[in-house]
């Protein structure tokens, strides 16, 4: 204490020594969290977009709340908002908050200060920190510089183009024909037939076409085999397609009792009926009531069938040659006299 009091000059430097390793100790002890923000452009024009970026970095387990999309950002709109995934490094862990934000009023903003709350190790409540306020001006689009604004000019007659008016014309009619033509083409693809049209055959009279699927009906081994009721099927189908082609009577999706109710219009002999009758009779026993009929009722159902064509076929008579009449000389009919 003597020491002090003879050298009394000294207690001012220790006050001050002692200040400067306080404030050294408390600027050592690193704070646990720490936010900073940011914008990638401070002036603006009506409409333009910021990026508003928000750095949150914590030491491991301290628990941070996102400040969300509820965040006032002072007279700005939120457009976007996206969140980094955390990244952590010795101990500590940064995380990036994006704000893409804008605003159509022109003037000096502020974006306010965003308020981050954390919570430290052990402690139940949470706390807040919140980043600085960022300035930032909004400019009305520049005024063209011809001037004041000026009356509106009258309107101008455009010269009609003629040329081009025909050429479009042109490619319209084009585009139809092109359009009509894939169409017709591709119809007779589908049917089978080629794209070009090919002069055809005339077909047979219809008499002709049945007569003939009968002789091959007949001389196949059907029977042979034992298909008696696939026989009888064919066999009902070549007399079907037969009326449907001679009376144009769609007798292949008909039933029998429509089929004979059509024939029964027709100007057909009472004989003729019957016989129809009689034959769609027995089919559709052997094709719905799995009747099994003899050799002989087969070959008189078969009888009946090419009967019924040629009672019913159309026959075109050609006329009679008129007979030529013998011119006769008379130096022939005096006997060369």
């Amino acid at each position: 204490m003597r020491f002090f009091k003879r050298h009394s000059w000294l207690w001012p430097l220790c006050l001050v020594w002692l200040g400067i390793s306080l404030i050294g100790n408390a600027q050592g002890e690193e704070a646990p969290i720490s936010v900073t923000s940011s914008v990638d452009k401070s002036r603006i024009t009506i409409g333009d977009l910021i990026h508003y970026t928000v750095i949150v970095t914590y030491k491991k387990g301290v628990t941070v709340k996102s400040p969300g999309t509820g965040a006032n950002l002072g007279g700005f709109e939120i457009r976007d908002y996206a969140v980094s995934e955390p990244q952590e490094k010795k101990g500590w862990i940064t995380q990036q908050y994006v704000y893409t934000i804008s605003t159509f009023f022109t003037g000096e903003f502020e974006i306010a200060p965003l308020t981050i709350q954390y919570r430290l190790p052990g402690d139940t409540a949470f706390q807040s920190l919140s980043t600085s306020p960022i300035r930032i001006v909004v400019e009305s689009v520049k005024p063209s510089m011809a001037g004041d604004i000026r009356d509106i000019k009258p309107p101008v007659d455009i010269p009609k183009n003629w040329a081009l008016f025909f050429l479009q014309i042109g490619i319209g009619l084009f585009l139809c024909g092109a359009v009509i033509g894939g169409v017709f083409l591709y119809r007779r693809w589908k049917a089978g037939r080629g794209l070009l049209p090919v002069r055809e055959v005339p077909l047979k009279p219809p008499h002709e076409i049945a007569l003939e699927a009968l002789d091959r009906l007949k001389n196949s081994e059907l029977l042979q085999k034992g298909e008696i009721k696939l026989f009888f099927i064919e066999l009902s189908e070549i007399i079907r397609r037969y009326i449907g082609d001679r009376y144009f009577v769609v007798a292949m999706e008909m039933t029998t009792t429509e089929v004979l109710e059509k024939l029964s219009q027709m100007r057909l002999s009472e004989e003729i009926f019957q016989l129809f009758e009689i034959f769609f009779h027995r089919c559709d026993l052997v094709k719905f009531a799995k009747y099994i009929p003899s050799l002989e009722e087969i070959a008189e159902t078969l009888d009946i069938a090419y009967s019924l064509i040629h009672k019913t076929k159309i026959v075109i008579e050609m006329p009679e040659e008129s007979p030529k009449l013998e011119v006769v000389s008379p130096v022939e009919e005096s006997g060369g006299k």
